[in-house]
């Protein structure tokens, strides 16, 4: 079967490469952004923009700003392309409204097309037994040039290349090379023992077979450290180096908690998948269980700052990503991801099946009521989650399949969807399309214009401003 994986690299430019790479960055952002707005104000009901209309006017585009012409053309449609996933998304209930994208968040670009890719060096190795870092790696992209960067993690000789997407964290600059290779379909090892997982703040990670994982948490010293950091950068005067640099340590120090706590994560649920071919959790809704306990005016909550601290710590296991990466993993090696309701699993006895609330003694020890069982609280409810899995507590058809071998078979085999080409419509010779750079009327042939989207109109005015900040 066919397996993409992405493989992150960290790129080491100089510092031409760097304001380049800065430079695409912010020439993707605008005309996100003036894409954006060109859907908001010539959205018709009945009547959409869609990305094929937006990417023919980028030729025009670069006509009236020549500027966009120093970018790569493909990193320009891939923000087209971004946007109108986004908007899909927003349709189909997924996601939020898509929002304009702001200076130095999320600074990132793509090139889609392999045949624009180069890698040289030791980027590719046929030995697998080779593990060690490689130092002397070189990834040639469109307009850059060779680029020096640190890989941790060989490609292999097969793989073939999909895409490179380059993206800034703090003040590093990374890579991530999407490989796409043919691998053996791996057996189906769902017929194993099924294991238990609950996901805690006492203990982050325990299994139903007693083992338990310890990921990074925040300490008391790093909240401080960050609090510390933030009073800097309030303290420094708006538009300032002095600002500019104490956001850049700031950003830098949170950067660095996510690696780690990322890095962590990573290695609990390989080990996971690893050993174990059945898994089962808790289909936790961790919006709601985060939500804040501060109320409103009328109604003030009460415990408002141990709720966000019991947040924080929460947050800080990220089972979101947690059950997304583990599902991932059980996946590809064969394995399945059971999701259990989450009801009583910490106030039921694993033994006798007693459930009532006074068995929680604490948030570390249970003790049934009943049959007087004593067993770490974490431990008893990883055990009740395998046997709601199992079927024991007489709901089985509550418990759902969240990923496995099958389902990922029958991704691939589903075929891919296919668009027919549609002949625009025009408005008096020009394309019913609004035009990105000159903010043209969207509307039937023969219908008068409006006065709010002639050229000069505020939809230009946006664009014109829109596109000025870049070369701040």
């Amino acid at each position: 079967m066919l397996q993409r994986q992405a493989i992150r690299v960290r790129l080491l430019p100089d510092a031409q490469q760097c304001q380049l790479m800065e430079r695409i960055a912010g020439s993707c952002r605008v005309i996100y952004n003036i894409a954006l707005d060109q859907r908001r104000w010539f959205a018709r009901p009945g009547r959409r923009i869609n990305y094929a209309s937006q990417a023919s006017e980028i030729g025009q585009l670069k006509d009236e700003f020549p500027w966009f012409g120093e970018v790569p053309y493909h990193c320009l449609q891939q923000a087209l392309v971004d946007l109108d996933a986004a908007y899909k998304n927003f349709w189909s209930g997924n996601a939020s409204a898509p929002k304009p994208r702001k200076r130095g968040i999320g600074d990132s670009f793509r090139f889609p097309d392999p045949a624009h890719v180069m890698l040289l060096g030791n980027l590719r190795v046929t030995d697998k037994r080779r593990t060690r870092s490689i130092k002397q790696a070189t990834l040639k992209l469109p307009k850059l040039g060779a680029v020096h960067c640190v890989l941790h993690r060989a490609i292999p000789a097969d793989a073939r290349v999909m895409s490179v997407t380059v993206c800034r964290d703090a003040s590093q600059w990374f890579a991530s090379v999407l490989v796409e290779r043919e691998v053996a379909t791996p057996a189906d090892r769902s017929d194993q023992r099924l294991v238990g997982i609950d996901l805690g703040v006492a203990q982050p990670v325990v299994l139903s077979t007693g083992k338990s994982f310890k990921l990074v948490r925040v300490t008391a010293a790093d909240q401080e450290h960050l609090a510390q950091l933030q009073r800097r950068v309030a303290s420094k005067k708006k538009g300032s180096k002095n600002r500019r640099k104490a956001v850049l340590r700031l950003a830098s120090f949170k950067t660095r908690q996510a690696r780690v706590r990322r890095d962590a994560m990573e290695k609990a649920t390989t080990e996971i998948a690893k050993n174990h071919g059945a898994v089962a959790m808790e289909d936790l809704r961790v919006c709601n269980m985060t939500a804040s306990a501060r109320g409103t005016l009328e109604e003030p909550g009460r415990n408002v700052a141990a709720k966000a601290g019991l947040n924080r710590s929460m947050l800080d296991v990220a089972p979101g990503a947690f059950r997304v990466r583990l599902g991932q993993k059980l996946a590809a090696s064969g394995g399945v991801l059971m999701l259990v309701p989450p009801a009583y699993t910490s106030q039921r006895c694993s033994v006798c099946g007693d459930i009532r609330a006074e068995n929680r003694v604490s948030r570390d020890s249970f003790v049934c009521r009943a049959c007087c069982h004593s067993e770490d609280a974490d431990l008893n409810a990883a055990q009740n989650i395998r046997d709601r899995a199992l079927g024991l507590w007489g709901d089985a058809k509550k418990v759902q399949v969240a990923a496995g071998l099958q389902m990922l078979l029958a991704q691939q085999a589903k075929p891919k969807r296919r668009f027919k080409k549609t002949k625009p419509k025009t408005t008096g010779g020009l394309p019913a399309q609004a035009c990105l750079g000159r903010g043209l009327c969207h509307g039937h042939q023969g219908r008068k214009r409006d006065a709010a989207t002639r050229p000069g109109d505020p939809i230009s005015r946006v664009a014109r401003s829109s596109v000025l900040q870049v070369r701040e």
